[in-house]
């Protein structure tokens, strides 16, 4: 399983807004500590259990030299939609990946430096 770091926020009295303004400010607070690093507005299943729908994630820059298998990155498919998912291979045209909660289904688009964003170091997911 792939390493991302989680912060949960817990408060069963706050409102679903509330608790994702919280998630946001705290992601952001974090990513303003790293350099060369963003907050990104998570959805979709693929990613689950290590990152729920909704979550908050932070991306970090590295160079595209130093990936390695098992990080999560976060790139842009051809129609410019990001994806955040598990490197599974190597190859002469790039990474190969897929998703936590879908290893068996490989993505047709290949991680490049043309459209690799950064590495997923954290996530903030609001505790169930």
């Amino acid at each position: 399983m792939p390493s991302v770091t989680r912060f949960q926020v817990n408060n069963p009295s706050a409102s679903a807004l509330d608790i994702d303004r919280a998630l946001n400010e705290r992601a952001e607070a974090f990513a303003q500590q790293r350099p060369y690093a963003q907050t990104w507005r998570g959805a979709g299943l693929s990613m689950q259990p290590l990152i729920p729908p909704n979550a908050w994630i932070v991306t970090e820059t590295i160079p595209f030299e130093a990936l390695e298998r098992g990080q999560v990155v976060l790139f842009a498919k051809s129609n410019q939609r990001r994806v955040a998912h598990a490197l599974v291979k190597k190859t002469r045209e790039g990474w190969i990946t897929a998703g936590v909660n879908n290893q068996q289904i490989a993505d047709r688009t290949r991680v490049t430096r043309q459209n690799y964003i950064g590495v997923v170091t954290a996530a903030f997911v609001a505790e169930p």
